[in-house]
């Protein structure tokens, strides 16, 4: 009987070769996953303890204040009047409150894109000197009846870097004034 010997030794350092690189392929895909660094943080914590959340809340309560202050004077004055003449005083108010209106607005906005900006740079800062390949926030708002409560996505697991980027904004915040 003649065996052919070159179509078995062929095969199997084939078979060897492709089992090899399986191999590899999995053992560095699992080194890769394991290396990944996840970080979250919270939101809104870290929003609130940005400088400018209290000047915005200042301008916020003042946009109501004024608001409350100028239905109240045109309740007092309209008082008695006809309802083309209370239309004439609205309209009168309103044209002198809109400028005072949208200058609080662009306030509070410009505020509101330098915090946005400041968080986005603290995370980007925190994430690439800890080498972190995400940063997600830990909470999702949920609204509740009447308000909104935070609820935690993260259960187990990945590095808090809430404080972290806090002390990123506060070097950020002193850095921008």
């Amino acid at each position: 009987m003649i065996f052919n010997s070159s179509e078995k030794t062929g095969r199997l350092p084939k078979r060897i070769s492709i089992t090899v690189i399986v191999i590899i392929i999995v053992l560095l895909a699992a080194t890769c996953v394991s290396a990944q660094k996840i970080g979250f943080i919270s939101y809104s914590k870290i929003s609130a303890s940005h400088p400018n959340t209290e000047k915005i809340n200042q301008l916020t309560q003042e946009l109501r204040t004024e608001l409350q202050t100028r239905q109240a004077k045109l309740n007092q004055d309209g008082k008695g009047l006809e309802e083309t003449e209370l239309k004439k005083l609205e309209e009168k108010m309103n044209t002198e409150w809109d400028p005072i209106k949208q200058k609080l607005i662009a306030q509070m906005q410009a505020l509101q894109a330098e915090r946005t900006s400041d968080i986005a740079q603290a995370i980007k800062n925190v994430g690439e000197k800890g080498q972190y390949q995400v940063i997600i926030n830990s909470e999702v708002p949920i609204f509740t009846g009447n308000d909104y409560d935070e609820y935690p996505i993260i259960l187990y697991g990945g590095d808090n870097l809430t404080q972290d980027v806090i002390a990123e904004i506060e070097k950020i915040a002193s850095a921008n004034k």
